[in-house]
Order: structure tokens, then sequence, then C-alpha cells
């Protein structure tokens, strides 16, 4: 119900002659509500701008399992390849993921390393959200025989014969009782496997020169961006 008008100016000036402590006191008192609105609704904008402005598509998803390369060379992993693909690299990124331990680092007992990097790895294939895995040699056995690679053999198309060359086999396991061997089940492990090509030997290879450890990339088998992954494969053995 709107005042009327000499009770509009009489809370005017009893307004105005107050200080400062109590005018503020005062809006508080009776503008709370509207206020914590305008507050809440300026944090809202803010957040929404701060992502429309830092935000990146993420063209592809690396992890480094085991390997590491030199902090000269991490830009062709990331920035130089999303130049190539014509993008700007204000609003697109490669996403890589470092420091996976997905065996135990060496002349270390704790093995809690490796395993929240195994829960990362399969959080991350499970989002799909994991498309590239450049790792060592320890790494590849352990991805290869659960069967996270892709066979390179179902690729849609041929690879040119620079990267065929490339191209390592390692064992899948098909079939085990590793649940019954836990269980006290069974007396000895067996396992069922077959041999598949699943990854590639890139070491020495662009960014990788230098290094002394052998080092292998293969494709996540669920990657829903495999165009892209190709590109990047070609990108990184260049």
């Amino acid at each position: 119900m709107k005042l009327p008008e000499h009770e509009r100016q009489a809370h005017r000036d009893a307004f105005r002659a107050m200080n400062l402590a109590q005018k503020t006191e005062y809006i508080f008192a009776y503008y709370k509500l509207p206020l914590v609105l305008i507050l809440i609704a300026a944090i809202a904008l803010g957040s929404v701008l701060k992502y429309q402005l830092t935000h990146k598509n993420p063209l592809l998803y690396v992890g480094m399992a085991n390997v590491s390369v030199a902090e000269d060379a991490m830009p062709v992993l990331g920035e130089e390849f999303v130049t190539t693909q014509g993008q700007s690299t204000r609003k697109n990124e490669v996403v890589i993921y470092q420091d996976l331990y997905l065996v135990d680092p060496e002349l270390s007992s704790d093995h809690q390393l490796s395993y929240a990097s195994r829960l990362k790895v399969l959080a991350t294939i499970d989002a799909q959200e994991l498309d590239v895995v450049l790792m060592s040699k320890q790494s590849y056995d352990l991805l290869s025989h659960s069967g996270f690679l892709l066979d390179l053999t179902t690729l849609p198309s041929p690879l040119p014969q620079r990267l065929t060359d490339l191209v390592r086999t390692n064992d899948v396991i098909i079939e085990d009782n590793q649940v019954e061997f836990d269980l006290g089940e069974a007396e000895a492990y067996e396992a069922e496997t077959e041999l598949v090509s699943n990854a590639f030997e890139v070491s020495g290879l662009g960014p990788f020169v230098g290094l002394t450890d052998d080092i292998y990339l293969g494709i996540i088998g669920n990657t829903p961006r495999l165009d892209t992954t190709l590109a990047y494969l070609e990108h990184v053995t260049q």
C-alpha cells in the first residue's frame, strides 16, 4: 500500500537526519532480502561470465602413464596440436593428465599413488574423457591385459606405412580365474589370452626424442574422437 506524500516526506527527513551507521543499519533492516537477492544474482552472473571467458573446449584427452617429457616438449603435446587443427588456443585445448602412476614408481613402497591413478583412469574411460595414453612398457602391459586399448586392426581405414611400422602387439586377457584365485578357490592363477595389435612404439619421435625409456601410444577403445585421435598420432610422430 502506497504511503501518503507527507508520510514519505517524513521518512526522507528522518533518513537524512541519521548518521552513517544508522543509515547502514536502516538500509540493511528494511532492504535485507532484496540486497541478498541482488548479491546472489551478481555472484551467479559473475560465475557465468568467468566460465564463458575462461572455459576451453577439449579437443582431446591425453593421459601420461609412468612417462614424462621435457617441459619444452609439452607444447607439442598440447597447444601446437590445437593450432595444427586450425583451432584457437584461447577457446580449445588438449586436456593432459600428467603423473598417472599405474605401476608404482621405483623404490616406492606406497601403493596409494598407483591405486588412485588407476581409479582416475577407470573414471575417465567410463566418462569417455580419455582418448590417448602415452605409457611406459609396464603401463602398456597393464592396460593391454585389461582390454582398454583399441585393436588397431579394426580401424576404418589403413594406416600409412610409417605408422604401420610402429605398431606393436601385446596380450589381452580373454578370460581368467582372478576372482577364484583371490578367494583361495584356485591353486594357481590361469588366464586365456590373445595377441592384439594395440599400440604404437613412439620412442625417439617428435617430443619423445632424447628419452631413455621406451614410450608407447595407445588409443582407448571407447574414444568418441577417433578422427582427432588419429590426427594427434600423426602430429606427435612427426
